[in-house]
């Protein structure tokens, strides 16, 4: 298994973002050493209510959530993400545990939960028998420009009326 911190490391030295967002104790926890290093300006919100709290905020050049979603219902938890990802930023990175085996978590979440935000996995790291698992979602690979969409493959009008 990677490790996520150095995963998150690499993240954050080839995006070299401006601007940082980290929602939750624990990311503040994971990314305080990274900030430090690469000197981007960090806000942090580590208590919810995350919605309303995160509605008020602007736009980040990467967002950084942990110990957040497990925390709150389902549903509330994808539209914090859809949120984030839609209008707060273009790199957005999440630390979240898989599966059931969580005691006092709210919500479990599985791959395909995760995959239907855009998301990808990039990395896990382990704690002990329950390990956490970095996803990301980044805009400018989210989908890759497909190979019909170049000239080659446009109608071109001007030669219609040709034979």
């Amino acid at each position: 298994m990677a490790d996520c911190p150095d995963a998150l490391s690499a993240a954050i030295e080839a995006a070299k973002p401006r601007t940082v967002l980290v929602l939750g104790a624990q990311a503040r926890a994971v990314l305080d050493p990274l900030s430090t290093q690469t000197g981007c300006e960090v806000t942090a919100v580590e208590e919810g209510p995350w919605l309303s709290k995160v509605d008020r905020l602007g736009a980040f050049d990467l967002v950084f959530v942990a110990g957040v979603v497990e925390h709150m219902a389902k549903a509330e938890a994808a539209t914090l993400l859809g949120r984030l990802r839609d209008l707060h930023t273009r790199r957005l990175y999440l630390l979240v545990p898989m599966g059931q085996s969580w005691p006092g978590h709210a919500s479990f979440w599985e791959q395909n939960d995760l995959i239907a935000l855009g998301m990808e996995q990039v990395g896990a790291c382990g704690e002990g028998e329950l390990p956490l698992y970095l996803y990301k979602f980044d805009l400018h690979t989210y989908k890759p420009v497909p190979e019909w969409f170049n000239s080659k493959y446009w109608a071109h009008p001007e030669l219609w009326d040709k034979s």
